[in-house]
């Protein structure tokens, strides 16, 4: 068997075994975007750059393809940051240091998105799962509250960090 086959496998074994309302949530997550996946080619043309730099960005990790197989598949959103960092690029960022940057963004937030998603499990989850009636209603409301709460903490560590390269900004000169 081809190594994804056993993947695909073993995360369908993995999905079995997830609570009615943890496959609701994993499919709420993994469900495509209304106007669907774009292949790394599509991606590429919407960004208007080349697919091998989109190739260089998905394998430092910046970028998570939606899907791998047959081919990667990103979802349309993707096209934004792709286009912020060719604009910080073609303003005379060197491609190394943004994804130097890149690399330790990832590092310092990684574990800071895992700590989010243990006290999501802890306070909303367990809070839902005790006060619902059913699965089903369970289910209905994780998926809502995780469908709040994404765009919200994207909000919130977006507006922050913000603040923090205006604050670094006035204090490099001098401010």
């Amino acid at each position: 068997m081809a190594m994804g086959g056993q993947v695909r496998n073993l995360a369908r074994y993995m999905t079995d075994r997830l609570d009615p309302w943890d496959r609701a949530l994993l499919a709420a997550l993994d469900s495509p975007p209304p106007q669907g996946l774009l292949t790394l080619q599509e991606l590429a043309g919407a960004a208007e750059v080349s697919p091998a730099l989109v190739e260089v960005v998905v394998r430092e990790g910046f970028l998570t393809p939606r899907a791998h197989e047959p081919e990667l598949m990103f979802d349309p959103a993707d096209v934004r940051p792709v286009k912020a960092g060719l604009a910080l690029v073609t303003a005379g960022l060197p491609l190394g240091e943004l994804l130097d940057l890149a690399r330790r963004t990832d590092e310092a937030l990684r574990p800071i998105a895992e700590q989010a998603v243990e006290v999501f499990s802890r306070f909303i989850r367990d809070a839902v799962e005790a006060t619902s009636s059913s699965a089903e209603e369970a289910s209905t409301r994780l998926v809502a509250a995780v469908q709040s709460m994404l765009p919200a903490t994207g909000h919130l560590v977006e507006h922050y960090f913000r603040q923090l390269l205006a604050e670094g900004a006035r204090r490099r000169l001098g401010q």
